[in-house]
């Protein structure tokens, strides 16, 4: 009933203050759904497009991206387990048609692969693709879904160029895929082609990228495996197709804990964003709440109905927060798609949204829960709220001395337990402990902190403006709590603005310096226009060719591929160490500089980046088993190096050591260094005319590469840009709440102050001052907390990310940024307020209790 009767006809009669409510709700739910919603269809994108291209494969024999040696197909063929075993080879190269994106090519072979995948091929009569033997004999034959045919007016017999190892080639359409999930993969951008074609047109020598099998009659899947695993030996993974998805899902885990940490951020920011609206609502209904006590309501319905207004809110919240969230998920998806197709070089088109019911549900809940817990302490205030006084006009809010020194106590205590979890160190519960633990401390103290800051802000706002700048400092000094509210909602969301940016300089430095050392050369070549594509690679023959011509001192074949060590996915990299260490000798975080080198150019030896020592606890001294197709790889940890050529790590070995143990000589880049004075882009013209018409090359310059890795990494750190639009919003709707409650709460006071003379300007002026004010708090505050915030990030980085060691920077340029948009977003936010007070009516703010 007094829902009925008392709340309805409120949030009627204050719909702007409904919405100012909602808002924040809508803002944590929105974050909450859109990055998780975005990161699980990127990996729902994936898992599709590997489930349509196994069709009905039931195991995958795989030797992480390296390939293997054409004979482990005979080994496979050879088990009384395996019914039909099909060799794969996939690479993703141009389109060649705009707006198109990449094409995923699926080199097969044909003769038996149509036992594991239904292509439903439509020909014309002169077409060859039923005869699988004549499809073979003509590697220039190649399918492609009806689907992509037609978006580029392509017909079976016509002819598609293709950008190849040996620069563009034709091919001719031989028959075109009808829909069906096979057609569907990869959003139709599908190709099939012989094998052995693909093996000579990707540079592929003699490898394979993988087998896909089907178990015969009688054997269990697990039986198949096992018999496969004891015959191949630990260098190969075999496991369903949907073991992909996971090793994929592994290497973007990085990204998915900045998203819940981002998360978790936004659901705490808008928390206080509710809470201070609530305390709108007790604040404007004060009298009616008197009322109501004075005839007879409980302090528990009183409760009760702010309470249960705060899961209304937070219901009607959370759905518009699922509908925004999904709204811009697909938005963030194209962004999340885009890194990773550039950092990992696989390349995902997202066209739809996978909107998961247990992320949807989730979000429901939290946004529910959130609500009803930021309505309870309002709700308790609304409770104890006297009758008699309740009645009266001009009543302020104030922070007695006795709730300040528990708080005080309190965030002693959180304090001094969350440096001791910090220095404790090894313990990630502890450590995590600690960090809750003082998130909790900063908001603790804010309402300390915000009147104390308020107190040494007034002579400052006096001196600015005498009459109005006291009023402004008077309003904040007597209702600490009302303004903490929304200076922990400007805090927090600042915190992580700092954070981010933070990170970003510490990440940048970091990252040029290893650009500077590491990558050093003058020139690289490479066999694709993508730099992270590795499904195209050159022989090893082009090296001599490469040294031999006019202008070049040094030249370095470099094979890099992702491979399973210790269930994840971690990059070696081969190359001729011994030429590596008379270019570019780096100094190690462990080893001796000369001898790590010698070692491993000897094959004695292993050196690995620091992220991949600190993930996996190896120090130096650790004999590293590393699993490749020719046996098991056990040789100690020679040298440890800063790197970033891997978030999961990366593994250095000599050329040598890989050939012996992949059986693969093939290159994916060659870095090319020159004499002293010769001119550079003499030099690339060289190159190319000495390969053009028979191979393949981009050649990049070191500023071009260079230019390359700082773009991916602005992709990475521009969270840090969406961040700021967030905490300026947050701050406009913190303020205008704020502003909201303090003018209600003053209604009397600002209604003497016209009755006495006071200019409808020196009202404005007092609100717009007591705006900046809060700003100017939450600015302080929240470089505090962005301080610690950022510490506590670097050292999440370095434990449970990537393992990498960031140095501590402050991000001075954008926190002296952020001054003038804070400021400019309280004024905005103080505009409506400050109408509204100048508008509002002297009669009713004078009136008799």
């Amino acid at each position: 009933m007094l829902l009925r009767l008392v709340s309805w006809p409120y949030f009627r009669e204050h719909l702007v203050r409904m919405l100012l409510t909602t808002a924040g709700v809508v803002l944590g739910v929105a974050v909450f759904v859109a990055v998780h919603t975005a990161n699980q269809s990127i990996l729902s994108v994936f898992n599709t497009t590997v489930d349509r291209i196994a069709g009905s494969t039931e195991l995958q024999v795989s030797a992480g991206e390296t390939g293997f040696a054409e004979d482990v197909l005979e080994t496979v063929q050879a088990s009384p387990a395996v019914r039909v075993a099909v060799p794969i080879i996939e690479a993703v190269v141009d389109s060649g048609f705009s707006g198109q994106g990449s094409l995923l090519v699926l080199g097969t072979d044909m003769t038996g692969d149509r036992s594991l995948r239904e292509y439903d091929v439509s020909s014309s009569e002169d077409a060859v693709i039923e005869d699988p033997l004549v499809f073979l004999a003509q590697p220039d034959s190649i399918i492609l879904t009806k689907e992509f045919a037609d978006r580029n007016h392509l017909a079976v017999n016509s002819r598609l160029t293709l950008a190849t190892a040996f620069g563009d080639r034709q091919f001719t359409i031989r028959g075109l895929m009808n829909p069906s999930p096979l057609a569907s993969a990869f959003g139709g951008n599908l190709a099939v082609m012989d094998i052995y074609a693909a093996q000579s047109m990707f540079g592929r020598g003699r490898t394979f990228d993988r087998i896909d099998v089907a178990a015969r009659p009688g054997f269990s899947l697990e039986t198949t495996r096992s018999e496969l695993q004891r015959r191949l030996g630990p260098g190969f993974q075999i496991e369903p197709p949907s073991g992909r998805g996971q090793q994929f899902e592994s290497m973007i885990a990085a990204y998915s804990m900045m998203i819940d940490i981002c998360s978790v951020f936004a659901l705490l920011i808008g928390m206080f964003i509710i809470y201070n609206s609530f305390e709108i609502a007790v604040t404007e209904r004060r009298s009616e709440i008197g009322i109501l006590r004075a005839l007879g309501a409980t302090r528990r319905q009183i409760a009760q109905v702010f309470v249960t207004e705060g899961a209304v809110i937070g219901v009607l919240g959370s759905i518009v927060g699922l509908l925004f969230g999904l709204t811009i998920a697909r938005a963030i998806a194209a962004g999340i798609g885009s890194w990773i197709s550039d950092f990992y070089g696989v390349a995902q088109p997202t066209e739809a949204i996978v909107a998961s019911p247990a992320v949807l549900g989730s979000a429901m809940a939290i946004g529910v829960v959130t609500s009803v817990f930021a309505a309870l302490i309002p709700a308790r205030q609304a409770a104890r709220i006297d009758p008699v006084l309740a009645l009266q006009k001009g009543k302020y809010q104030l922070l007695a001395v006795g709730e300040s020194h528990a708080r005080a106590a309190i965030a002693a205590v959180a304090g001094i337990v969350s440096i001791g979890c910090a220095l404790a160190g090894g313990s990630r519960v502890l450590f995590y402990l600690g960090y809750v633990l003082a998130l909790s401390v900063g908001v603790l103290l804010a309402p300390i902190f915000s009147l104390a800051l308020s107190r040494m802000l007034r002579p400052l706002l006096r001196w600015i403006r005498p009459v109005e700048g006291a009023l402004a400092a008077d309003s904040l000094i007597q209702a600490p709590r009302r303004t903490s509210a929304s200076v922990v909602a400007v805090m927090l969301s600042l915190a992580l603005v700092i954070t981010f940016a933070g990170m970003a300089r510490a990440s940048y430095g970091s990252i040029v310096e290893w650009v500077d050392t590491q990558l050093n050369p003058d020139l690289f070549i490479m066999p694709s226009q993508d730099v992270m594509i590795r499904s195209v690679r050159f022989p090893d023959a082009l090296e001599p060719e490469l040294a031999a011509i006019d202008g070049v001192a040094h030249v370095q074949g470099l094979r890099n591929a992702r491979v399973i060590f210790k269930d994840t996915p971690v990059m070696v990299i081969a190359i001729n160490v011994s030429s590596l260490a008379q270019t570019s000798k780096r100094r190690p975080v462990a080893g001796d500089p000369d001898g790590m080198y010698r070692q491993t150019a000897a094959g004695e030896g292993l050196i690995i980046s620091d992220n991949l020592a600190e993930r996996h606890r190896l120090r130096l001294g650790d004999v590293l088993e590393l699993p490749a197709p020719g046996g098991v790889i056990r040789l100690p940890v020679v040298g440890i190096l800063v790197d970033y050529s891997d978030q999961q790590g990366t593994i250095f070995m000599d050329r040598s050591l890989f050939k012996t143990y992949w059986r693969d000589d093939s290159v994916n880049a060659f870095r090319v260094y020159l004499h002293p004075g010769t001119p550079l882009p003499e030099v690339k013209r060289r190159i190319l005319a000495r390969f053009a018409g028979r191979r393949q090359v981009f050649v990049l310059t070191n500023s071009e590469l260079r230019s390359y890795i700082l773009r991916v990494t602005d992709q990475w750190f521009a969270l840090s840009s969406v961040q700021i639009a967030v905490a300026v919003l947050v701050a406009i709707l913190g303020i205008v709440n704020t502003l909201t409650v303090s003018i209600a709460d003053r209604r009397r006071e600002l209604g003497t102050l016209k009755a006495v003379g006071g200019l409808r300007n020196q009202i404005r002026r007092t609100v717009w001052m007591e705006a900046l004010a809060i700003a100017a708090i939450g600015l302080a505050l929240g470089y505090l907390a962005g301080a610690a915030n950022l510490y506590y990030m670097l050292q999440i980085v370095h434990r449970d990310i990537a393992g990498l060691r960031l140095e501590y920077k402050y991000p001075v340029t954008v926190t002296l940024a952020l001054i003038p948009t804070m400021l400019g977003a309280a004024f905005v936010a103080a505009i409506w307020p400050a109408e509204w007070a100048v508008r509002s009516s002297v009669v009713e703010a004078l009136e008799y209790e």
